[in-house]
């Protein structure tokens, strides 16, 4: 199995689709393309979907490799 499962997911504005943003010590973050600022929690949840379809693919992907792990172990005690 792999040993590193890490993702990244690029956040987009929800009033302009844009993925560049500025950050700084607050907790608002302002989209570089359409000056819109959100706080942060805000652009975790405009991007929910986003980020709840790479939890889905990672799951899948940790699944492949676990059935193709058993599968190997398995087949060693034929």
């Amino acid at each position: 199995m792999k040993a590193n499962y890490n993702r990244s997911v690029s956040l987009q504005c929800p009033t302009c689709g844009g993925t560049q943003f500025e950050f700084d010590e607050t907790e608002f973050v302002k989209c570089s393309r359409c000056d819109r600022v959100l706080n942060k929690e805000e652009l975790r949840r405009a991007n929910g979907c986003l980020i709840e379809a790479e939890v889905e693919e990672m799951k899948a992907e940790v699944l492949r490799d676990v059935k193709a792990d058993l599968k190997k172990v398995f087949s060693r005690w034929k």
